[in-house]
């Protein structure tokens, strides 16, 4: 693939790991048609996502006008279209309902301090984007069948499946990512469906590190994908 290239604010949050393993578990699983990508960020992972699958219909939000600065900056630059909203997904209320939404969102829990910007506090905690929130909004938006991806911390899998259950959403693929083979794992991938019943299938898990270095696996990753980043 082409290389991809991506603007940033060097002071505010910047895109990591969890946002590129997030858009390569995706690829792997399958997207198409309608997709709505939630807290957009710089739009790391709808650009990607839409690099490779140019069919999309993209769209994507962010509450913070600074981010949708940032999207548009990057779409432009890439070459690529979509439909850009400046809004509160906990508001959100568009015309349409969408096949896939996707979203690495905010999971700090509430104890983790908040720092001094905002722009890193809001992409960060999750109480400006609480969980029962985003997985109730999901459920509305979401097509019959429609799939929700996203990514969470792993030591709040519990709560994730109970609310998944609540709002008749079914996990039916997910992933635990671990720093290395002698740490907890820190992040899962999930794969969700609105109003199915389906079993669900707990695949190998992600070692991001291995002796030191990184993994076979997150190198493929990375150079698959080619960014190069810049800040302003």
């Amino acid at each position: 693939m082409a290389l991809l290239h991506f603007f940033q604010y060097k002071q505010g949050y910047r895109y990591n790991s969890d946002s590129l393993l997030l858009a390569d578990f995706i690829l792997k699983e399958g997207i198409k048609s309608e997709v709505l990508d939630v807290g957009s960020g710089c739009g790391i992972i709808g650009i990607l996502l839409k690099k490779n699958i140019s069919s999309l219909d993209l769209n994507l939000l962010d509450i913070q006008e600074e981010n949708i600065k940032l999207i548009k900056k990057n779409l432009e630059y890439n070459s690529l279209e979509a439909k850009v909203f400046c809004e509160d997904f906990k508001n959100f209320n568009p015309l349409k309902k969408f096949d896939f939404i996707v979203s690495n969102p905010p999971f700090y829990r509430q104890g983790a301090q908040l720092g001094n910007d905002s722009h890193k506090n809001i992409s960060k905690f999750r109480e400006f984007l609480p969980l029962e929130i985003f997985i109730e909004k999901s459920y509305r938006l979401l097509k019959p069948r429609g799939i929700l991806y996203f990514c969470y911390e792993s030591m709040t899998l519990s709560e994730i499946c109970a609310l998944l259950e609540k709002n008749n959403i079914k996990i039916i693929k997910i992933c635990f990512v671990y720093k290395d083979i002698k740490s907890k794992s820190r992040l899962v991938l999930i794969k969700a469906r609105k109003g199915v019943k389906s079993s669900c299938e707990i695949v190998a898990p992600f070692l991001m590190y291995e002796n030191n270095h990184l993994s076979d696996k997150m190198n493929e990753i990375c150079l698959r994908f080619g960014i190069k980043s810049y800040d302003i």
